[in-house]
């Protein structure tokens, strides 16, 4: 049988099992991972590659220093005062949650902001006698509009960025995708709040961090972990190359422990072990469907469509809609990385700019909402929120959408073809 095939048959298991769930999430991640390397699609000793990362790292040392807020009392503290501006209003909850997010995922990074803010959005949530599980989802949204306003927002918008040095282009400077971010962050809040939210359940679930034994209130401890997080997060912010982010968490997680703020095993059982995994064996997944061919198979299949002289809005109607599909089940880089020469080559077979196209194959690229396979942070809120494949399903096409139009909103003014 084909290659491209059974990737796709792989994938399309995967995915109705995780829709159905007749058994555990993480044993479909790494039975999926293994049918990958065992149908020759990818090696059999990359199958775990993805637990021997910089990411997992990361997710690891921040779910200790989060963990730790709620242990010394820092989030009862924090609720409390966010109480008092949100009062117990969901909608509020939810509406701050997203502009907070999203501001700071425009300068670091959305998983770092994610791991950092979890604690205390559930803690808001958990004082207000609410559920967090749709707060999360919203610290999930936000974080990746956030990706949208800068050129650090997100990896892929760099990658993008030094792929079209490459393809002999200029690259998009810090501000470039800063309009387009504006429209996709005030359209994605105000549908989040105020119709997404509407879509899904509460779950009930409460984070096992969240649920940690608290001890008596140490004001001394209790700044140790406050000013721990908040010192990693400028590290995070600074992207400075000596302390990558990966080490900065280790390096807070080490305090908090040294400390006294969580012993040894405390922090070791703040780690949300399942998240790690499932995350982990994302990256199997995701480079099986991109090894196979099947990205590059439906790439020169929208060439073939277009035909040799299609108008812009086709060009970026098709090129949207096929990226944003693929990455929905491929990382957004390699999907990226896929189309921009394809879309830089349309661009000159029909002598129109390419930048406008390179735009949207980076937009879309990111639209990540849609599917848990998306992203790792997508992985991350699964497991803290217990939704199910379908309920990213109902959220995530429309924020799709509203990001297709967006991008054709605003290219006519900022970057005309």
């Amino acid at each position: 049988m084909n290659t491209v095939l059974i990737a796709l048959l792989i994938l399309l298991v995967t995915v109705i099992l995780f829709i159905k769930e007749p058994i555990p999430i993480v044993v479909t991640s790494i039975a999926a991972s293994l049918a990958y390397a065992y149908a020759g699609i990818i090696e059999v000793k990359s199958v775990f590659s993805g637990y021997n990362s910089n990411t997992i790292v990361l997710l690891a040392g921040m779910m200790v220093i989060g963990a730790s807020l709620f242990h010394t009392g820092v989030t009862d503290l924090i609720g409390e005062k966010m109480i008092k501006v949100t009062g117990k209003s969901e909608v509020k909850i939810i509406l701050y949650t997203l502009i907070v997010s999203c501001l700071l995922s425009s300068v670091c990074s959305n998983i770092g902001v994610m791991v950092a803010l979890v604690p205390v959005v559930t803690a808001i949530c958990v004082s207000a006698g609410i559920g967090p599980s749709k707060a999360i989802l919203g610290l999930l949204f936000g974080a990746q509009f956030g990706g949208f306003l800068t050129l650090v927002g997100v990896g892929s918008n760099v990658a993008a960025a030094n792929a079209m040095k490459e393809l002999g282009l200029n690259p998009f400077g810090f501000f470039d995708i800063t309009p387009f971010g504006i429209a996709v962050s005030i359209l994605g809040i105000l549908y989040f709040t105020f119709i997404g939210r509407k879509l899904i359940p509460d779950t009930g679930y409460i984070p096992e961090f969240a649920t940690a034994e608290k001890k008596s209130f140490d004001k001394k401890k209790a700044m140790i972990s406050g000013f721990t997080m908040i010192g990693v997060l400028i590290v995070i912010a600074g992207n400075f190359k000596a302390f990558p982010m990966h080490i900065a968490s280790t390096i807070g997680a080490l305090i908090i422990v040294g400390a006294g703020c969580m012993t040894t095993k405390e922090a070791i059982g703040s780690i949300d072990w399942i998240t790690l995994i499932i995350v982990g064996a994302l990256s199997a997944i995701s480079s099986g469907v991109q090894s196979s061919g099947a990205g590059k198979l439906v790439a020169d299949a929208i060439v073939k469509f277009l035909g040799s002289n299609p108008s812009p809005f086709m060009i970026t109607t098709a090129i949207f809609f096929t990226a944003s599909v693929l990455t929905q089940f491929m990382s957004n880089i390699p999907t990226i990385l896929l189309f921009l020469p394809i879309g830089v080559s349309i661009a000159n077979t029909i002598g129109v700019s390419p930048y406008p196209i390179v735009m949207t194959i980076t937009l879309a690229g990111a639209a990540s909402y849609a599917t848990p396979f998306a992203a790792p942070q997508n992985m991350m809120t699964l497991g803290w929120t217990k939704y199910k494949f379908m309920d990213f399903v109902k959220i995530g096409l429309p924020m799709v959408l509203i990001t297709y139009l967006a991008v054709v909103a605003v290219i006519p003014f900022f970057l005309p073809y």
